[in-house]
């Protein structure tokens, strides 16, 4: 795949290397059937500009993607409009994205949950997760864009 370089800084994530596949979320919404593949994107970090900023990367591949800072706004929003995916951190305060990602699999059995983290603390308590019969899918902070959408596209089955 070629990648080409983005203008725009991102902070926290690094230099992107990917040029988004829709120039605006117009171009999406113009196209029925390209609006019929969109997923929900649940984005979920305590650092609102982070989750922001992953959902701009998002939005610019084309998936209907929304920030919360919280994850009692996370369970609150997956209410509402059920995610097809959720993007967590781990480490937050009040719930850790494996709670969240719990509770909301509770509503949305058929949601992924991808977990990010930038800590160490983060493998045991994926650990004790998975030997509670939890599987999560992780990505490493700083998040690469390039690596971020092929997750997310690859378990997806959008290409």
């Amino acid at each position: 795949m070629n990648y080409e370089t983005v203008s725009v800084p991102l902070p926290f994530l690094g230099t992107p290397k990917w040029q988004p596949s829709f120039a605006s979320n117009e171009d999406c919404e113009q196209d029925p059937n390209k609006q019929s593949k969109r997923l929900h994107i649940l984005v979920i970090d305590d650092e609102f500009l982070i989750a922001e900023t992953v959902v701009e990367i998002l939005r610019g591949e084309g998936f209907d993607a929304q920030a919360v800072d919280t994850g009692d706004s996370a369970i609150e929003v997956a209410r509402r409009t059920p995610p097809d995916v959720v993007l967590s951190d781990v480490i937050m305060p009040g719930m850790t994205g494996i709670e969240i990602g719990i509770k909301i699999r509770e509503m949305v059995p058929h949601c992924r949950v991808i977990l990010f983290s930038g800590q160490a603390a983060t493998v045991d308590l994926v650990n004790k997760a998975r030997q509670q019969g939890h599987r999560f899918e992780i990505l490493a902070k700083p998040i690469r864009p390039e690596a971020l959408i092929e997750v997310v596209r690859k378990g997806s089955g959008i290409f």
